[in-house]
């Protein structure tokens, strides 16, 4: 949802082979017990709230509200970008990825835009769902190139390709990138286990530093109060506690917009959310 991939003047792959690009068998011996130590390392961080945050508390929801919407996209979407495929060819294909970054409907419905309502402090609980998910690294893609995961909770990030991957996740903060974590992942170690916990802000950007062309973004919830909006660029949020709100709608190449709701008790909201190519 909301981000594409399509293979332009692709060879269709003929056998998955080795690929030594390292001098000396000594040499690369040593670079894979480093990589595989590094990765290990990875599997014992802990997630920390970050300073001042307040934690989430489950109840049950009294007179709850609804709040839907609907994300349109104005103008002509943006053509796909074409990313040359220069490593690994026989896994990631020859030729050019087309990745599809603004998925506008033909009404004009943006799918991929996180709606978040921000501030509440306790409300429903977590669906079981969202306390898990897993990231997948397969044909040099990243599948979901969106994922929505409660802030310090654990991601399985799979190597599905026999060749090494490196993970480098940056926290977004002012428009600028910070690194939280750069792991290598070689074919032998399939799952790596990372926690998410962003110290400043919400929005992660994850890439791949053996193949520049791979991207894939997280979202790190404070609360279980998102949606993600749909094909037709319509979302739903239910069972949130009467108030006024901030919303936040952020879509990774679009941007960040901030809008205000009030929700009354047992009442209904609509927010129509309007982008454009920055």
């Amino acid at each position: 949802m909301g981000q594409t991939y399509s293979r332009v003047g692709l060879r269709a792959r003929m056998a998955v082979v080795d690929n030594p690009s390292y001098c000396g068998s000594g040499f690369r011996v040593r670079y894979w017990v480093a990589v595989l130590v590094v990765a290990m390392l990875s599997r014992i961080a802990v997630a920390v709230p970050a300073a001042g945050q307040t934690a989430y508390e489950e109840v049950v929801v009294t007179s709850g509200a609804e709040f839907a919407g609907k994300a349109v996209f104005r103008g002509d979407a943006p053509a796909p970008r074409r990313l040359l495929v220069t490593k690994d060819e026989e896994v990631c294909g020859f030729g050019y990825l087309e990745r599809n970054e603004v998925a506008v409907g033909n009404d004009g419905g943006l799918a991929g835009v996180v709606v978040v309502v921000e501030g509440i402090q306790a409300g429903k609980a977590w669906p079981g769902s969202q306390t898990r998910q897993v990231l997948d690294q397969k044909d040099c893609i990243f599948s979901p190139h969106l994922l929505v995961v409660p802030k310090g909770s654990e991601v399985d990030v799979l190597n599905s390709d026999p060749v090494l991957h490196n993970l480098h996740a940056y926290e977004l903060i002012d428009g600028s990138g910070r690194t939280m974590f750069n792991v290598g992942q070689p074919p032998s170690d399939n799952v790596i286990v990372q926690s998410i916990q962003p110290r400043l802000g919400n929005m992660v950007r994850l890439e791949c530093d053996a193949h520049d062309f791979m991207q894939s973004w997280i979202y790190a919830a404070d609360t279980p109060y998102w949606a993600v909006t749909q094909e037709d660029g319509s979302f739903v949020i239910d069972d949130v506690p009467p108030g006024e709100y901030l919303v936040t709608a952020w879509h990774p190449s679009l941007g960040v917009q901030q809008h205000t709701v009030n929700l009354a008790p047992n009442g209904a909201a609509e927010l129509a959310l309007e982008f454009a190519d920055p």
